[in-house]
């Protein structure tokens, strides 16, 4: 099992507060697009955006859980689904950086961040489908938009992180405290 050092935890703590503080901010703007679905996709561009960071500066296994595991503590205050939702998309997230990352470094990085949003969205709708009460429609009927906003959410996942990644790689390694 990984266990992180204070830097780290430090790190993932910011990373964290800056999340639910600014996505606050997103998911409210989310939610005046007149899309059904829309705040799923704009969120994931925002969180797959703020998870790059720490996973790209600790580059070590158990990044993606660690910091879904502390944003679902935070968020379940509001809702228990969406905590749950949560810390099940890092553990998917983290299934996924096992089998294919191997230097947290370039794409595969980035394509398993934007997976972070992917599954962070299904198992939202599933959620929402299964255990809160959308059970009341045929599966047939959700069937082209989930695989429609997973798609979306995937996709916007990757240009979050692939944002982060464009950030770090222009503005934070000229910075001397990104360096350290």
């Amino acid at each position: 099992m990984n266990f992180f050092t204070a830097r780290e935890i430090t790190i993932i703590a910011i990373t964290v507060a800056l999340t639910v503080v600014f996505g606050w901010l997103f998911y409210l703007t989310a939610n005046l697009l007149p899309i059904p679905g829309s705040r799923f996709v704009g969120v994931t561009v925002f969180s797959s955006f703020m998870i790059y960071f720490p996973v790209y500066k600790i580059r070590r296994r158990g990044v993606f859980l660690g910091v879904a595991a502390v944003f679902a503590g935070i968020m379940s205050l509001i809702s228990l689904f969406m905590g749950l939702a949560i810390v099940l998309a890092g553990l998917l997230t983290e299934f996924a950086g096992w089998l294919v990352i191997k230097d947290y470094r370039g794409w595969r990085l980035i394509a398993v961040t934007g997976f972070f949003g992917f599954s962070g969205t299904l198992v939202s709708l599933l959620i929402s489908f299964f255990i809160i009460g959308g059970a009341a429609f045929d599966a047939r009927e959700i069937l082209v938009p989930l695989v429609l906003l997973t798609l979306l959410a995937f996709l916007g996942g990757c240009l979050g992180a692939y944002l982060a990644d464009h950030i770090i790689s222009r503005y934070l390694k000229q910075v001397k405290f990104w360096n350290q």
